[in-house]
C-alpha cells in the first residue's frame, strides 16, 4: 500500500459499525468481521468508511462495481504525488488543480475521494453507461459537491478523452480504471487458472469488465493515441491495469512512440495487486519514488520496463579526516554551483519537510563540460585574431549564446540538489549529493551536469580539509 494510505492496517470494524449501524448485520459474530464475498456486506463497508472517514453518503447500485476504498485511496495517493512533485522546492501558492476520471463508475468514488481530500481540486467524470451515469449524478448533488465535480456523459462513438476536445479546457491529471476483459470468456479462463478461490465477489457489471476490443490494453491504447492530439492539454495521463502483461504493452506502446517521459507503479491491497501507468508531453519529470517500482529485482518482468532514473545520486567519498561537517559540504556545494558559468543556484536552508541543505538550480546550456568550455575558448581565439569575416561570423553565434542565457530563455535544464549525510554502511562517504531532475528535455544534460557538480564538490571538499587535529 501507499506509504501514506490510513487503511495499510485492518479497519475494527466493530468500530466501523457502530459508527454506520447498517453494517451491524453483516458482521460475523465470532471474527468481527465481514464475509467479502457477500456482495451486500461489501456495499455496506464501502458506505460505511466513506461515512465515517469523509462524512459522504454513497448509494451503491447492486449490479455495478462496489469499489474498495483501501484500493482507490491508493491511486489517489499517487496522483497527489504527481501533482505535487516539486512543490516543496518551488513554493507554488496553492492554485486550482483540475483532473479527469475516465469511466468513474455509478459511485464517482475517484473524484469523491479527491475532493475530500484536497479542498482546491476540481473534477470532471465521464461514464459511458446510463445507470451509472445517473447515479454518479446522484452521489455528488448528495454530497453538495456539483459546483466541484461535473459528471459527463460519454458515448462509444467519441473519444475517450472527449473533455480535452476543447482547447480552453487545461488539465493536471486524468485517471482511470478501464474494463480489464476482453470478453466474457477470458473472465471465466482466468478465473480457472486461479489456485485459489478469489477472496472477494465482483459484483461489476459487463460493460464495467469488458471491452471488445482489447480489453484493458486495448482501452488504454486508445487512449495513448488520442492523447498524441491533445498532448499538453493535460499534463499527466495516467491508468490502472489488473494485469501486468498490459504494462508492458503500454510502455511498448509509449517507447514505439518516442514518449520517454513516463512513470510505473505498483498498487498491493491484501492479495490484490494492481499497477499504473502515468506519461507526459511536458519536460516535467517526477523523483523515482513516483515514477518506478522500489526495490524491483533485475529479474523481474518489469524490469527492463522501468523509465530511466530522474533522481541520481552522487557519493562524496572523502578520504581524508577529519570528515568535514555537514554545513561545510553545503558552504562547498553553494561555491561550486556559484563558480559555473549559465548556472543559477538558489539555496533553501529549509525545504517544507525540514531538510537543510536544499539547492534549487537553473541552467541556461551547457557551459560545464569540456567540449563547451574548449568551444569558447576556440570561439575566443577567433574573436581575438581580428579576423572580420569570422570576427562577424564568430560574434553572431557569441549573441545566439548570450540570447539563450538571457531570462527571455527557458532554463535547458532544472533540477533541485540535496546533500544529505549517508550512512557508512550504505555508500563509501559521509554524505550524498543527491539531484533531482524537475523540467527539461535533455537526460543527458541532466545526467552531465551531476557527474560535474559531484566531481567538482568532491575536490574542492578533499582541498580543504585539514589533516588531523585541524579544523574542518
Amino acid at each position: 500500500m501507499h506509504p501514506r494510505n490510513p487503511y495499510r492496517n485492518p479497519p475494527d470494524f466493530v468500530t466501523l459499525a457502530i459508527s454506520y449501524p447498517l453494517l451491524f448485520p453483516y458482521l460475523n459474530e465470532k471474527t468481527k468481521t465481514i464475509d467479502f464475498k457477500d456482495g451486500s456486506a461489501q456495499r455496506r463497508l464501502t458506505e460505511a468508511i466513506m461515512f465515517r472517514d469523509f462524512g459522504v453518503k454513497l448509494e451503491i447500485p447492486e449490479d455495478r462495481l462496489c469499489p474498495p476504498v483501501p484500493n482507490r485511496m491508493n491511486y489517489v495517493l499517487w496522483i497527489q504525488d504527481i501533482v505535487y512533485a516539486h512543490r516543496d522546492v518551488l513554493e507554488t501558492r496553492p492554485r486550482r488543480i483540475r483532473g479527469i476520471d475516465v469511466g468513474t463508475g455509478a459511485t464517482a468514488i475517484y473524484p469523491i475521494l479527491a475532493c475530500k481530500m484536497e479542498g482546491t481540486w476540481d473534477m470532471v467524470g465521464t461514464e459511458i453507461d446510463d445507470m451509472s451515469f445517473t447515479y454518479a449524478q446522484r452521489n455528488v448533488a448528495s454530497n453538495d459537491l456539483r459546483n466541484r465535480i461535473d459528471i459527463r456523459n460519454a458515448s462509444k462513438e467519441g473519444r475517450i478523452l472527449f473533455p480535452l476536445e476543447k482547447p480552453n479546457e487545461k488539465y493536471d491529471f486524468c485517471m482511470c480504471n478501464p474494463p480489464f476483459y476482453a470478453s466474457a470468456a477470458e473472465v471465466e479462463d482466468l478465473a480457472r487458472e486461479k489456485e485459489l478461490p478469489p477472496n472477494a465477489v465482483c459484483t461489476g457489471s459487463d460493460i464495467e469488465m469488458i471491452y471488445p476490443d482489447g480489453g484493458e490494453a486495448g482501452f488504454v491504447g486508445r487512449m495513448v493515441e488520442e492523447s498524441e492530439t491533445f498532448q499538453t492539454r493535460c499534463k499527466w495521463y495516467t491508468s490502472m491495469f489488473g494485469k501486468m502483461s498490459s504494462v508492458t504493452r503500454i510502455v511498448e506502446m509509449l517507447r514505439q512512440r518516442s514518449i520517454p517521459n513516463y512513470a510505473i507503479t505498483e498498487f498491493v491491497q491484501g492479495q490484490t495487486r494492481r499497477w499504473a501507468v502515468a506519461w507526459s508531453y511536458t519536460d516535467a519529470h517526477l523523483p523515482d519514488s513516483a515514477a518506478r517500482i522500489p526495490n524491483l529485482p533485475p529479474n523481474h518482468v518489469l524490469a527492463p520496463f522501468m523509465p530511466p532514473r530522474n533522481t541520481l545520486s552522487q557519493p562524496l567519498s572523502l578520504t581524508k579526516e577529519p570528515r568535514p561537517r555537514f554545513e561545510r559540504v553545503c558552504t562547498i556545494v553553494s561555491e561550486v554551483l556559484g563558480l559555473i558559468d549559465g548556472v543559477t543556484a538558489l539555496e533553501r536552508p529549509e525545504s517544507e519537510k525540514g531538510e537543510k541543505g536544499v539547492f534549487f538550480v537553473e541552467a541556461k546550456a551547457n557551459k560545464w563540460s569540456r567540449s563547451a568550455r574548449r568551444k569558447k575558448t576556440r570561439l575566443k581565439d577567433v574573436v581575438d585574431e581580428g579576423n572580420s569575416t569570422l570576427g562577424s561570423k564568430a560574434s553572431e553565434t557569441s549573441e545566439g549564446a548570450s540570447n539563450l542565457s538571457s531570462g527571455s530563455a527557458a532554463p535547458a535544464l532544472t533540477c533541485s540538489l540535496r546533500v544529505r549525510p549517508a550512512e557508512a554502511e550504505v555508500v563509501e562517504g559521509h554524505y550524498l549529493l543527491e539531484f533531482q531532475w524537475m523540467f527539461g528535455r535533455d537526460r543527458g544534460l541532466f545526467e552531465s551536469f551531476a557527474s560535474h557538480v559531484g566531481r567538482k564538490v568532491g575536490v574542492q571538499l578533499e582541498a580543504n580539509t585539514r589533516p588531523l587535529g585541524g579544523v574542518a
